[in-house]
C-alpha cells in the first residue's frame, strides 16, 4: 500500500472526508464579514461624473440598495486612479435613493421598543405588507390590537396614518393605542400631525447616516422627493428621485388622509387621555361627515370602555352599518346590551374576516364563552386552535370543554401540547399540575393521577401536587394512600414554610371520613388560625365533628367563632370595601358559599342543642349575605315563628291598625266562649252583623286566586298575660242607629242592663274585629280562633288580613311579619299591593325597637330587608 502511495494512489479510507462547505461554489472560503462601512464606487455615464453605493447598506432595519450622487463642476479628462478618495471631499446631488425593509426586520426591531405597551415584557409583534401600506398587529396574553396603516408619501416626508383599530382585552381605545404604538416605533424620527405619524426630511437623514460613514461628503438634497411607496411580497420599497412626479395616492391614503382632517384634533386628544373631549370633538366630527364609518366606530369605542353606555354607542354604530357587521365593537356592543346570540354573530364575521391569526383566535375565544350548548362552544374553540395554535388560552378552553363532552382522549392531547409549548421546568410543572385539577375535579382520578406524577417530575418537593395527587388517589378509592401522602404534603409545607391551611382542612377531612379518627380531625382544623381563607369552613367542621363526638359545648364555641368572624368581616367590608375581597379575606370564597356555611351552622344548633335563638342569628347573618335565597329565608322565618311566642308583647301604647284598601267584603264567623253570667232565661245565639255596605261586585276570579298560607301562625302560645281591659264602650248616638248591630229580642236578661249580651258566635266582616271586643272577647284568644281558622283553610285571604289586624293591635311584630311575608310570597298581584306597605311597616317597627334595644346586628337585617323591598 505504501508503493501505491508513492504512485499517486488516492488513500480517501484513511483520509479525512471532504468538508459539505468545500464543495460549494467559492471553493469553501469563509464569507466575509459584514463591513461596518458602506462601499462607495465612482461611475461615469452620459459625461457625468458620479458616486454610486457598491452594494446594498443596512442602517437599522432599513437597507439601502440603491445610492447615486451626481458630481458636477468636474472636467474630462480627470484623472480617476485615486478612486472615490480623490472625490469624497466634493459636495455632490443626490439624483436617487432606494430603500427596502423586510416585515421580519422592522418587527423585530420594533417589538422592544414596545415592551410594557400590552402587558409585562415585549408583545409579539407582526408587520406585514397590504396594499398601499401595512398592517401591524401586536399580542400580549389574552389583549390584542391589529390595525392598518396606509402610507402617504409627500415631498421628502412620509406620514403613517393608522385606520381600521380593532382589539381585544385593551384599556384604552383602539385608534389612540395604534397611534402611540406608532409613535413609539418611530422614536425620535417622527411627530403627530392631526392624527397621523409625520416621518420628516426622511430622505435627509438617510443619506446623513450612510455617506459620512463612508468618509464621503453628505449630498444636496434639494428637488428629490418620493417618486414611490410600493409594498410586495414580504417587503416594503421606497424610491425618491431628483426631480420626480408627486406619487399617485392609492384609494386607502386618500380615505385616510380626508379622515385625519376631520377627526386629527379629536384623535390627538384621545391620544393624550382626554376622552371626554375627544368625544366631544368627535361628534363634531359627525355633524360634519354624518354616518362616517371609522368616525363613528372611534366614538363608539370611547362609550364601550367609559362603560353604562353600550346602549348609546350602539346606537352611533347602528346608524353607520349593521352592528353584526362592526366586527370585534359590534360583538362586544351586543354583549353588553344583552343580545348573546348577535354577539356571537359578530365575533364569528369578525373572527372569519380578520387577517391577524391570534386577534381572530381571541375572537372565537370570547364567541366560545357566549355559546349556549357545548358542540358550539367546543366547535368555535376548534376553529380559534386552528388560527393560533400557540395561544395558551384557547388550548386552556379547548381542554375543559373536551373534559365537559367527556372527550378524554382529545382533553389529554391539548395538555400533552401545553406541557411541550411550556418552556422550562417550572413552567411544565405549573402546566402538568393545572391540566390534572382539571381532570380530578370533572372525577377523571386516574388521567389526574398520571398528571400529578409528570408534575412531580418537574418539582418533587411541590406540598400543592403531592395534596393533589393524594386527592386524586382518594378519589379512585385509595384512601390510605391518600392519607400517607396528605401526612407528606404536610412536611413539606411546613418545611419549606408555605402556608398549610388547606392542607390541614384536607388532612383533617381525611382523618374524619378514612379514619374515623374525629378527635384527631377537630385537632387538625383547630390548629387553622383565625383570618386564613379556609378558617370559616374549618370552624363549620369542628363544630359538625364536635356535636357528632357529643361535644355539644365545643360545638356551640366552633359555631360562635364562625358567626363572630363573618360578622367582623362584614364590618370590615362596610369600612372598605376591597378589604373583603382582598387575598386572606373570610369571604373570599363568595357570599353563597359563606351563607350556606352558615345555614349548615344554624341546623347544627337547632338539630343538636335545640338552641333556635343561635340558629337565628346563623340565619339571619347569612340573610346578609343572600337576601334573596329563598331556603334561608323560609328557614329564617320558621325558627322565627317558633321564637315568636316566647317573646312577650311589648308594654304602652299599641299601634292603632293602619287603614289598607280591602280586597274583598267577607263574613268571618268566629265562635268564643261566653263567660258565666247571672241569666233569668238560657241565652240564645245571637247574630251581630253590620248592615251591606254598598260596594262594586267582585268577580269569580279574584276569589278564586286567593292564594293559600303556609306559614305557621303562633304554633305554640307563650304564658298568657292578662289582656289589657277593653275600652269603654261610647255612648250611641241616636243618629247612627241604623250602623249598630240588633239583638235578638228574646234575650230577656234583667242582669248589667246597661251591657250588651255575650253571644256564644259572632259573626263579623273583615276588618271589624274590633267588635268582638265590645263583647268582651279578648285580642289573644280571638287571633287563636282566627289562627285555626286560617289553618283550617289557608286560601282565606279575608281571614289572614283579620288576624293581621289583631296581630297589629297585640304588638306581636315577629308573629305579623311571619304572616305578612307568607302573604307577600304565595299571593296575586293584588294581595301583594295590599300586603308588601304593611310588611314595610313591620320591618321598621322591628328595626327601631332592635335598635333602641341595644341590638344592632338585628337592626341592620330589618333593615337591609327593608331597603330591599323599597320601589
Amino acid at each position: 500500500m505504501a508503493a501505491g502511495q508513492r504512485r499517486g494512489r488516492s488513500a480517501r479510507a484513511l483520509g479525512l472526508s471532504p468538508s459539505l462547505r468545500a464543495l460549494a461554489p467559492g471553493g469553501g472560503a469563509a464569507p466575509r464579514p459584514p463591513d461596518d462601512r458602506p462601499v462607495l464606487r465612482l461611475a461615469v455615464s452620459k459625461g457625468a461624473l458620479a458616486i454610486e453605493l457598491g452594494e446594498p447598506f443596512a442602517i437599522g432595519p432599513l437597507r439601502v440598495t440603491e445610492l447615486v450622487v451626481r458630481l458636477a463642476g468636474i472636467r474630462f479628462p480627470v484623472d480617476l486612479s485615486g478612486g472615490v478618495a480623490r472625490f469624497r471631499h466634493r459636495r455632490g446631488q443626490l439624483a436617487r435613493l432606494v430603500v427596502e425593509a423586510q416585515g421580519t426586520e422592522l418587527a423585530g426591531w420594533a417589538a422592544p421598543r414596545l415592551r410594557g405597551f400590552l402587558g409585562d415584557g415585549a408583545p409579539q409583534l407582526i408587520i406585514a405588507p397590504i396594499e398601499d401600506g401595512a398592517l401591524v398587529a401586536l399580542r400580549s396574553g389574552e389583549a390584542a390590537l391589529a390595525f392598518e396603516v396606509a402610507v402617504a408619501p409627500g415631498e421628502r416626508a412620509l406620514r403613517l396614518l393608522p385606520e381600521r383599530a380593532r382589539g381585544v382585552g385593551l384599556a384604552a381605545p383602539p385608534h389612540a393605542l395604534a397611534l402611540q404604538a406608532l409613535s413609539m416605533m418611530a422614536g425620535p424620527h417622527g411627530r403627530i400631525v392631526e392624527g397621523a405619524i409625520v416621518l420628516d426630511a426622511a430622505i435627509e437623514r438617510v443619506v446623513r447616516l450612510l455617506l459620512p460613514a463612508a468618509g464621503a461628503r453628505a449630498p444636496a438634497v434639494a428637488g428629490v422627493q418620493w417618486a414611490s411607496v410600493v409594498a410586495e411580497a414580504g417587503r416594503f420599497r421606497a424610491e425618491g428621485a431628483l426631480d420626480a412626479a408627486p406619487p399617485a395616492l392609492g384609494d386607502r391614503a386618500l380615505r385616510a388622509l380626508e379622515a385625519a382632517e376631520l377627526a386629527g384634533a379629536a384623535d390627538e386628544l384621545a391620544l393624550a387621555g382626554g376622552l371626554d373631549d375627544a368625544r366631544r370633538v368627535y361628534l363634531a366630527a359627525l355633524e360634519r361627515a354624518p354616518r362616517h364609518p371609522e368616525i363613528s366606530a372611534r366614538l363608539a369605542w370611547i362609550d364601550l370602555l367609559a362603560g353604562e353606555r353600550a346602549e348609546g354607542a350602539l346606537s352611533t354604530v347602528v346608524d353607520a352599518m349593521p352592528a353584526v357587521d362592526a366586527g370585534l365593537l359590534g360583538g362586544a356592543l351586543l354583549e353588553a346590551v344583552g343580545d348573546r346570540d348577535g354577539a356571537f354573530s359578530a365575533l364569528a364575521r369578525a373572527a372569519h374576516a380578520e387577517p391577524y391569526g391570534p386577534l381572530a383566535a381571541l375572537a372565537w375565544l370570547r364567541a366560545a364563552r357566549l355559546a349556549d350548548t357545548l358542540d358550539v362552544r367546543l366547535d368555535a374553540l376548534n376553529l380559534g386552535v386552528a388560527r393560533a395554535p400557540g395561544l395558551d388560552a384557547l388550548r386552556w378552553a379547548r381542554l375543559e370543554a373536551r373534559l365537559d363532552v367527556a372527550d378524554v382522549r382529545g382533553a389529554l392531547a391539548d395538555a400533552e401540547h401545553l406541557e411541550a409549548a411550556a418552556r422550562g421546568a417550572e413552567a411544565r410543572h405549573a402546566a402538568s399540575r393545572r391540566a390534572a385539577e382539571a381532570f380530578l375535579a370533572r372525577g377523571h382520578a386516574a388521567d389526574a393521577r398520571a398528571l400529578f406524577e409528570r408534575a412531580l417530575r418537574y418539582a418533587p418537593e411541590s406540598p400543592d401536587v403531592v395534596a393533589g395527587l393524594a386527592r386524586s388517589l382518594r378519589a379512585a378509592g385509595e384512601g390510605r394512600r391518600a392519607l400517607d401522602l396528605l401526612a407528606r404534603a404536610r412536611v413539606l409545607a411546613a418545611r419549606s414554610g408555605a402556608t398549610a391551611g388547606a392542607l390541614d382542612l384536607e388532612l383533617g377531612r381525611g382523618l374524619a371520613e378514612i379514619a374515623g379518627d374525629l378527635p384527631a380531625a377537630v385537632a387538625r382544623v383547630r390548629a387553622i388560625p383565625p383570618g386564613a381563607p379556609e378558617s370559616l369552613e374549618a370552624r363549620l367542621l369542628e363544630g359538625r365533628w364536635c356535636a357528632e363526638l357529643g361535644d355539644l359545648g365545643g360545638a356551640s364555641v366552633a359555631l360562635g367563632r364562625l358567626r363572630d368572624a363573618v360578622e367582623l368581616a362584614l364590618q370590615d367590608r362596610a369600612a372598605d370595601p376591597g378589604s373583603a375581597r382582598a387575598a386572606g379575606s373570610p369571604l373570599v370564597g363568595g357570599p353563597a358559599a359563606v351563607a350556606a356555611l352558615l345555614a349548615e351552622a344554624a341546623e347544627i344548633e337547632e338539630r343538636s342543642r335545640g338552641d333556635l335563638l343561635a340558629a337565628q342569628r346563623h340565619l339571619g347573618l347569612a340573610l346578609r349575605l343572600r337576601p334573596r335565597d329563598p331556603e334561608i329565608a323560609a328557614a329564617f322565618r320558621r325558627v322565627s315563628g317558633e321564637l315568636a311566642p316566647q317573646v312577650a308583647p311589648p308594654r304602652g301604647a299599641r299601634p292603632s291598625p293602619a287603614s289598607r284598601p280591602r280586597a274583598t267584603e267577607q263574613r268571618i264567623e268566629v265562635h268564643v266562649p261566653a263567660p258565666p253570667r247571672r241569666r233569668s232565661i238560657p241565652p240564645e245565639p245571637v247574630v251581630v252583623a253590620p248592615p251591606p255596605v254598598p260596594s262594586p261586585p267582585i268577580a269569580p276570579a279574584a276569589i278564586a286566586r286567593t292564594p293559600a298560607v303556609t306559614a305557621p301562625i303562633a304554633p305554640a302560645p307563650a304564658p298568657r298575660i292578662a289582656p289589657p281591659p277593653a275600652p269603654p264602650i261610647a255612648p250611641r248616638d241616636p243618629g247612627l242607629l241604623d250602623e249598630m248591630p240588633t239583638f235578638d229580642s228574646s234575650d230577656t236578661s234583667t242582669d248589667l242592663p246597661d251591657m250588651p249580651p255575650v253571644p256564644n258566635s259572632v259573626t263579623l266582616a273583615e276588618g271589624q274585629a274590633p267588635f268582638a271586643r265590645a263583647f268582651g272577647v279578648d285580642d289573644e284568644l280571638l287571633a287563636e280562633r282566627l289562627a285555626d281558622r286560617l289553618r283550617a283553610d289557608p286560601t282565606d285571604h279575608g281571614v289572614a288580613m283579620a288576624l293581621a289586624d289583631v296581630l297589629e293591635r297585640l304588638g306581636r311584630d315577629l308573629d305579623l311579619l311571619a304572616l305578612l311575608s307568607a302573604r307577600l310570597e304565595e299571593g296575586d298581584e293584588a294581595a301583594r299591593q295590599e300586603v308588601a306597605p304593611r310588611r314595610r311597616g313591620v320591618l321598621a317597627r322591628l328595626a327601631a325597637r332592635a335598635r333602641a334595644e341595644g341590638r344592632a346586628a338585628e337592626a341592620e337585617l330589618y333593615e337591609m330587608l327593608l331597603h330591599a323591598e323599597l320601589p
